[in-house]
């Protein structure tokens, strides 16, 4: 069915087709996985076009990477998975020049002949039926229909935007099963661990979706579990992967887990629906593990090598694999401080991670967090961000938790001093140096006032 949402995807994309002919293209796009994926469907669609362009990709878009962004008057600007919030930034660059934003967060409502604005919170759907790649799928099918090929990287955006939530719902259904009849995807039920070619103990020490924090980042002890649960970790002199387990042995390791977190985690957070990418090699057809890869890039600072992957230049996969290993070494690094650094509170948990944890890692320690406590309150990480010179917030929440993260963000962020956007669900602010303990009582109060409405 054709929405006025997708009618509104068409028509911009015809004046895309004819605006490229004469403008200067710059592609700006948010570092994890859904930018990345996001920006790599918009240039394979402005390379079939034979069109020059630039790319960049930043942390956030905010007040001080704004100074980065650099165009003339007959530029056409595109901001993928950013730049809906963050209107009143851009203002200036949109009264002199076109500029194309593509995005799922909640937009700030600004009309102007040059501003092109793909968001589907515009049009009253539902946002978390979609994620920017999926966004930007559709518009690069409405550019010309030949770039359906490129829905396999819509998927992979969309599960590390969504890490799974709603993908049965929407826009992902649509798409999933567009691609399962195109032979792109197929579905099976497997284990959800990341590194299926790596060693058993291995992907399940430092695995953090799930997360066991008994284990984590641990291989002796993940070795151990093993062996009390009978699973042979090796064949021969050959350590055993996640490949060559039996359905039997992998039922046997789902069991163990659930039973190590004494039932305080769901089978099917374990076991279930992994989308595998029939067209890619071997070693990137989990489409999960494809998202893990891109992210642990650009948070070990080369989102370029997640660009390059997407883009089919698969020369760097070595040097991925090398970046995922660290990042998930600096993840368990951290998690190994984040006890330490917890204050509770009636209506929130607060990690204040000051200087010792990388502020490219908060968002994924705090959703970690959130996964092993399920807390029935938000989650607060704040972290240093020295090239903004900010505490950097990350929140998150469980989703029957009828809170809109963004909105409380926004309010308490700029009374301090801050900006904040994001979604209902998990949203993020910069705050000035100084104020945490501030933000963290103004945030406990804010919503204790709220529940107390209810």
């Amino acid at each position: 069915m054709i929405t006025l949402f997708f009618e509104e995807i068409e028509r911009v994309a015809k004046i895309f087709k004819e605006l490229i002919r004469r403008k200067h293209v710059r592609i700006y796009a948010q570092y994890d996985a859904d930018g990345i994926t996001s920006a790599s469907i918009i240039t394979e669609v402005l390379i079939r076009e034979n069109c020059n362009f630039e790319l960049r990709i930043l942390k956030q878009l905010n007040s001080k990477t704004i100074r980065e962004i650099n165009f003339e008057d007959n530029d056409l600007l595109i901001f993928l998975d950013m730049g809906s919030g963050q209107i009143n930034l851009i203002k200036e660059i949109i009264e002199r020049t076109t500029v194309l934003i593509i995005d799922h967060h909640e937009p700030v409502k600004y009309e102007h002949p040059n501003l092109l604005h793909i968001n589907p919170l515009l049009f009253g759907e539902d946002p978390e039926k979609y994620s920017t790649s999926l966004l930007s799928f559709i518009f690069a099918k409405f550019v010309n229909f030949s770039n359906i090929d490129l829905i396999d990287l819509a998927i992979v955006g969309a599960i590390g935007d969504r890490r799974e939530e709603g993908i049965k719902v929407g826009a992902i259904k649509d798409v999933l099963e567009e691609a399962k009849a195109l032979g792109f995807v197929e579905i099976v039920k497997d284990l959800k661990f990341f590194g299926s070619d790596r060693p058993i103990f291995k992907a399940i020490a430092y695995s953090f979706d799930p997360h066991i924090p008994s284990i984590y980042g641990n291989e002796a002890a993940a070795l151990q579990f093993l062996q009390e649960l009978g699973i042979n970790v090796r064949d021969g002199e050959r350590w055993r992967t996640l490949r060559d387990l039996t359905k039997e042995e992998k039922a046997r390791i789902a069991d163990g887990l659930i039973k190590e977190k004494n039932g305080f985690i769901d089978f099917f957070e374990i076991f279930g629906d992994v989308f595998i990418l029939s067209k890619k090699p071997e070693f990137l057809n989990d489409s999960r593990e494809f998202s893990m890869l891109i992210n642990a890039c650009s948070r070990m600072g080369e989102s370029s090598l997640g660009v390059r992957l997407c883009l089919g230049d698969y020369s760097v996969y070595s040097k991925v694999a090398e970046k995922a290993e660290e990042y998930k070494k600096q993840i368990a690094k951290a998690m190994s401080l984040v006890e330490n650094r917890i204050i509770e509170k009636e209506n929130g948990i607060f990690i204040v991670g000051g200087k010792e944890i990388q502020d490219s890692l908060i968002g994924t320690i705090t959703s970690m967090i959130l996964s092993s406590k399920k807390p029935n309150k938000p989650i607060f990480g704040l972290v240093y961000d020295g090239s903004m010179d900010m505490i950097k917030v990350s929140a998150r929440k469980m989703n029957g938790l009828d809170i809109n993260l963004r909105e409380i963000l926004v309010n308490v962020a700029t009374r301090l001093g801050g900006e904040a956007g994001g979604h209902r669900d998990a949203a993020g602010a910069y705050i000035p140096l100084g104020k945490e303990q501030e933000f963290i009582d103004s945030i406990n109060s804010l919503i204790g006032e709220m529940n107390a409405k209810e």
